[in-house]
């Protein structure tokens, strides 16, 4: 949550009258301006893609007081490596927190949710969910298990009026590697293969977020809404 998509989710959470609790793995990288998010903000450190760290965070949250409504699943990772030379190492990194990771920290969110009868869950998928990458074999698969899970978890959860959806961005203006491409490149790239011309921003993702979480999609869940500026419509 410190930066790109999930800061600019927990900014329009924080906006909107949400008290937000931001996590990263290392805490000496939460963001100085953690203030902004409101006085009542936290941070919590925890490596998602552990389950004993998971349930740590969880812990504390309910150490504090913290009744969590809301949860976004935003940790991802992605070290692109060509087919014939990914290793098992880096396949488990890359699912122990984009797929692991999410559905964990959705099990004990929805745990405390339950007791409540109420709690929306949005997980960060992604367009690679669909779209094939030489370098992204075990990214694109993490990210259609996303998908998969968001549904069953969705299916489960509905009886106890919990909503769970999903958000597939589209190339996003953040901190990436622009993966060798120059920024007069990558604004080139999204300027022929996009649709609507551009980049998202990461406010575009967070107007997404927002609608999930509000009144206005209350008879949505088990679904992923993609964000990409028309770019699945491309051959």
């Amino acid at each position: 949550g410190n930066q790109g998509i999930g800061w600019s989710i927990a900014e329009a959470l924080a906006s909107s009258g949400a008290r937000v609790v931001i996590n990263y793995p290392d805490a000496d990288l939460f963001p100085a301006r953690l203030p902004e998010l409101g006085a009542d903000a936290l941070s919590v450190p925890a490596d998602v893609g552990k389950l004993d760290q998971i349930e740590t965070m969880f812990a504390q949250l309910d150490g504090m007081g913290v009744t969590v409504d809301v949860l976004v699943n935003n940790a991802g990772i992605y070290p692109r490596a060509e087919v014939l030379d990914l290793d098992e190492a880096t396949w488990d990194a890359v699912h122990d927190v984009n797929l692991k990771g999410t559905f964990f920290c959705a099990q004990a969110a929805a745990r405390r949710m339950v007791q409540r009868g109420r709690g929306n869950i949005i997980n960060i998928a992604s367009v690679s969910a669909l779209i094939p990458a030489e370098t992204g074999a075990h990214y694109c698969a993490s990210k259609a298990g996303v998908v998969a899970v968001t549904k069953s978890l969705a299916l489960a959860l509905a009886r106890h009026g919990i909503r769970v959806n999903a958000i597939a961005p589209g190339l996003t203006d953040t901190a990436q590697p622009r993966y060798g491409m120059s920024e007069e490149e990558m604004v080139n790239y999204a300027q022929n293969s996009i649709p609507m011309g551009r980049m998202a921003q990461p406010d575009d993702i967070a107007a997404a977020a927002l609608f999930l979480v509000s009144d206005l999609s209350r008879f949505v869940t088990g679904q992923t809404i993609f964000v990409n500026g028309g770019s699945l419509m491309m051959p």
